[in-house]
């Protein structure tokens, strides 16, 4: 799969020749033509056939997928590519600072473990979650004096 580097790199106003913007786009110019052959608009009156500028960055954007978003008793599985909710209800919360921490807990669907910041606040809200069990954060490391070797 070809990824185009994105519609914030085109000028509205600006011309392309099929060659420019599958150079501004990081992709090959076969790929442009069967963006052409996909519905993106251009002027074919004349060779070579230009692209209107604000044309291909609306068609970049239409062809962006929407981003995904969890709900507050769902963590996103990267193996299942989706958000997932906990396996038998059940998660772990370990605090990172005072005011937030990390939720691991496994997915629903294909077991793998799932992370999610999420704050002290929040975790009262966590409906969909039966069973939180909070771990101590771990101690940190103090200073430790290294051991020389010529001590007696």
């Amino acid at each position: 799969m070809v990824w185009s580097k994105g519609w914030r790199l085109v000028k509205i106003h600006q011309t392309y020749s099929v060659e420019e913007a599958a150079r501004n786009q990081g992709v090959a110019k076969g790929t442009v033509r069967l963006w052409l052959k996909n519905g993106l608009p251009a002027l074919n009156e004349r060779r070579p056939c230009l692209i209107l500028g604000g044309d291909l960055a609306d068609f970049l954007k239409s062809r962006k997928k929407p981003k995904q978003t969890c709900k507050p008793e769902e963590c996103f599985c990267f193996k299942c590519r989706a958000p997932r909710e906990a396996a038998f209800g059940e998660a772990e919360f370990i605090p990172i600072t005072q005011t937030n921490g990390q939720l691991i807990a496994l997915c629903g669907q294909c077991t793998t473990l799932m992370h999610k910041r999420v704050s002290l606040a929040a975790l009262q809200l966590l409906e969909g979650i039966r069973l939180i069990t909070i771990k101590q954060a771990p101690d940190r490391i103090g200073i430790i004096r290294p051991t020389r070797l010529n001590d007696n």
